[in-house]
């Protein structure tokens, strides 16, 4: 990890992410791990003994570092998360969370929110901080608010009642949560939950979302079930996950089924949505390349197609959609951020959009908008470079030879030239 805490950076083009363009002759003078200027490269020379060394990254545009809104850090990514999970003590479960930590950083992720794990996993956030691992700004939320016997219930969160979940976002707080999560209905992953239907009340979902607004904590909240949806956004949580309206069928299968007025409900709360598109991409893939598929298979992909549409619905609607990829459940792994975007972009989103839903709005659901998310002066040099314009490709994302957190280099497969 180089130590560089001084350098003028100077990428054939720098991505203003609200703007939606790729400025090029831009320069970045990076100073003590933040962003001190962003000029026209003229203005930034390089050379003689006052200057700061230059780092040529030509052929390259400059990014904000990603943000990814939503992974399970001690998750094994494996064809049984659950079992591995459970499998697993507690040491166990951070050794794996900071590799995981250590691939997202290394893919471009510079900012990343644990949406699950158990209370051990609060301890690693120091660690990076203190730059002891290499790993993302992490954003925890320790164990999510769960009923007894809900969604992650293993992972040692639950609490039921206005009173016991509103002493649960305090118990978070104390020990070091930057982030609650809350669980408003079942979940797949978790024998006996119920994921067609909401498990906590308003009440309960207002006391936890008030109580984090107090505390000035972010909340995200996983939302299968339609009426899940509704509540969670009436009660004002800013990050919406999955949004999958499942209703059961006769052969008990999950059918996303759109709910419009539950749709507008998001939209007039101001809440985010995080659709994860690529989350066991990789199984349903398996599918499509298979000769011969069971009808339960052709039925998950028939709803990929339809998380898509609902995708382009909320999109249309004005929502921001924020990329978070699930990272750790079935066959989900920790360093193909790029694919959710690819996803998103094909479901319709314009690259812009796309790019805004890992940066500026994904920073904003975060409550880190003013440290991260975009390239300005005062803001972390949490940055990245790819060889091309993502507004032309959005694929060139696959592929991050660079990048920089906190005003230092962890990663440059280039063979960057270093001047001055």
């Amino acid at each position: 990890m180089s130590a560089r805490t001084s350098c003028i950076l100077r990428p054939a083009a720098v991505l203003d992410a609200g703007r939606g363009e790729c400025l090029p002759g831009r320069a970045v003078l990076v100073q003590g791990g933040r962003i001190e200027a962003v000029e026209p490269a003229e203005a930034l020379p390089v050379g003689g003994p006052e200057a700061p060394p230059g780092i040529e990254l030509a052929g390259h545009v400059l990014l904000p570092g990603l943000i990814n809104t939503h992974v399970h850090l001690s998750f094994s990514a494996g064809d049984d998360p659950l079992r591995d999970y459970l499998a697993e003590d507690s040491a166990q479960h951070v050794a794996r969370a900071v590799e995981h930590a250590r691939q997202l950083l290394l893919s471009g992720v510079t900012t990343v929110r644990d949406c699950g794990s158990g209370w051990a996993l609060l301890s690693v956030a120091a660690l990076a901080d203190r730059g002891a691992i290499l790993a993302p700004r992490l954003v925890l939320c320790g164990p999510p608010i769960t009923p007894t016997a809900g969604h992650l219930h293993f992972m040692h969160g639950e609490a039921d009642g206005v009173e016991a979940v509103r002493l649960a976002v305090r118990r978070r707080h104390k020990r070091g949560a930057t982030s609650i999560k809350a669980m408003a209905s079942g979940g797949q992953m978790t024998p006996g939950s119920v994921p067609d239907r909401p498990c906590y009340s308003q009440e309960e979902l207002d006391a936890i979302a008030a109580e984090a607004e107090r505390l000035s904590l972010p909340t995200v909240v996983h939302v299968l079930a339609t009426e899940s949806i509704r509540r969670a956004a009436r009660a004002g949580f800013q990050s919406l996950e999955h949004c999958a309206f499942f209703q059961r069928t006769a052969q008990g299968w999950m059918e996303r089924v759109y709910a419009a007025e539950v749709a507008e409900e998001v939209r007039r709360h101001g809440c985010a949505v995080m659709a994860g598109l690529s989350a066991a991409w990789h199984l349903r893939e398996s599918y499509r390349t298979s000769d011969q598929r069971t009808p339960h298979q052709e039925f998950l992909l028939a709803m990929e197609r339809r998380s898509e549409e609902i995708f382009a619905r909320f999109s249309a609607l004005g929502i921001p959609m924020v990329v978070g990829t699930d990272a750790g459940v079935l066959r989900t792994p920790f360093d193909e951020t790029w694919l959710e975007l690819a996803l998103m972009a094909r479901a319709g989103l314009s690259p812009a959009d796309t790019l805004r839903g890992a940066t500026l709005h994904a920073a904003r659901v975060l409550g880190l908008a003013d440290r991260v998310g975009a390239i300005a002066p005062g803001l972390e040099a949490d940055l990245i470079a790819v060889p091309g314009n993502p507004l032309e490709r959005i694929e060139v994302m696959q592929r991050v030879p660079w990048v920089m957190k906190a005003g230092r280099v962890v990663k440059d497969e280039r063979g960057a030239q270093i001047s001055g």
